[in-house]
């Protein structure tokens, strides 16, 4: 099991709008690169490397009792382990099944518990 510590933002929700050469470019938030960052020095330390898992269950325990779309949240999620290279890709060829639950408020703890199978 792997263990993200820290609320989970939603990379949907979290974007900003830069002009680059005259172009307009959407790129996650800076709260949400800051949480990116400080997710791959936590997952520097999982020993799990499945390029194509059977499945993934995330249980998500955010720090408030505050609506959120799970999809949202397993997203950011599912980027990260990408990018750790944890998992190869995030696509249905990759990973085909794919487990959300909603693990309940946890104040002084939130996270997100990963089982990669």
């Amino acid at each position: 099991m792997i263990t993200i510590y820290g609320n989970i933002p939603s990379k949907k929700n979290s974007k900003q709008i830069v002009h680059v050469r005259g172009r307009v470019l959407l790129l996650p938030s800076k709260n949400h690169k800051r949480w990116h960052d400080d997710v791959m020095q936590q997952l520097k330390s999982a020993r799990v490397s499945l390029k194509k898992p059977e499945s993934i269950q995330i249980t998500v325990y955010p720090p408030t009792l505050r609506k959120y779309d799970l999809t949202n949240k397993a997203e950011s999620i599912m980027d990260a382990l990408v990018d750790a290279k944890i998992i190869e890709d995030d696509n249905v060829n990759v990973v085909p099944k794919l487990i959300l639950i909603h693990g309940g408020k946890d104040k002084d703890n939130p996270r997100a518990e990963i089982i990669i199978s």
